[in-house]
C-alpha cells in the first residue's frame, strides 16, 4: 500500500503494508491502483496554484511515513500581504480545504524545520504552527529523529543508541556526531537547524504563448 485516507489509517492501516494483509485486517477495504506519475503532475500543479502567496514554490514528494508529500514555500517578503505569517497559513489551509484537501502547514526559517513541523509537530487542534526568530532548536527539540527526513535504517540506528528526540541529539558535540551517527544523520540535523544551508529550487515559470494573426 502506498497511501491511506484517514478511514483506512483510523482502522491501523498504514502506507507500506501489504495489501494482502490489509484485507485481512478490514476485510471492506475499497482499492484502487496507485499512480505515482499523476500525482506527482498533481502535486506540480497544486505548487503553481501556491504561486498566488509567493513566486518561489516548489513540490516536495518525499512525505514517507511522515504523514504524504507536500509544497515548500518561501514566503520571505510576501507574509505581510496576507496579514502576517500565520494569517497567510491560515488562508492557505482554508483554501486548500474547499479544493478538498487537508493540509497541516509550519512557517520556519529553514526548510527542514517546517518540514518537521509540519508533519510532526501540528495536530487537528493545532493545524498551523509558527516559529519565531531564534526559535527553532527548541520547537523540534520534543520531535522523534525521524522528523528529520532520515530513512528507516538511520532512525533504527539512533534508537539502539537510546537517542529518541531531536534535542538529545542536538545535545551532542558537533565534532562527534558525524562518528557515531553518520554524515547523512549530520546533515540533516544541520539542515533542520538553519547550521546549512537547503535553498528550494523553485518552479520553473511557464511562458505566456501569444498568437497574432493580423487580417486587412
Amino acid at each position: 500500500m502506498s497511501a491511506v485516507d484517514a478511514a483506512a489509517a483510523a482502522a491501523g492501516l498504514a502506507p507500506g503494508l501489504p495489501l494482502a494483509e490489509a484485507r485481512a485486517q478490514v476485510p471492506e477495504l475499497a482499492t484502487a491502483p496507485a499512480d505515482p506519475d499523476g500525482d506527482a503532475a498533481a502535486l506540480a500543479r497544486l505548487a503553481a496554484w501556491c504561486g498566488r502567496y509567493s513566486p518561489w514554490t516548489a513540490p516536495d514528494p518525499q512525505g514517507g511515513e511522515a504523514g504524504g508529500a507536500g509544497i515548500l514555500i518561501d514566503a520571505s517578503g510576501c507574509a505581510h500581504l496576507f496579514g502576517g505569517e500565520a494569517a497567510l497559513l491560515a488562508d492557505l489551509r482554508h483554501r486548500l480545504e474547499r479544493l478538498g484537501f487537508t493540509a497541516r502547514a509550519a512557517l520556519a526559517e529553514p526548510p527542514g524545520a517546517a518540514w518537521a513541523l509540519a508533519r510532526f509537530a501540528t495536530e487537528r487542534a493545532l493545524p498551523i504552527v509558527v516559529v519565531p526568530a531564534g526559535g527553532v532548536r527548541g520547537h523540534l527539540a520534543p520531535l522523534p529523529p525521524a522528523a528529520l527526513r532520515l530513512d528507516a535504517a538511520d532512525c533504527d540506528l539512533l534508537h539502539r543508541l537510546g537517542l529518541r528526540r531531536i534535542g538529545e541529539l542536538a545535545a551532542l558535540p558537533p565534532a562527534a556526531l558525524a562518528p557515531r551517527v553518520g554524515r547523512a544523520v549530520r546533515r540533516r540535523l544541520d539542515q533542520a537547524l538553519g547550521r546549512e544551508a537547503e535553498p528550494i529550487e523553485p518552479l520553473a515559470p511557464v511562458p505566456s504563448l501569444r498568437v497574432r494573426r493580423a487580417f486587412a
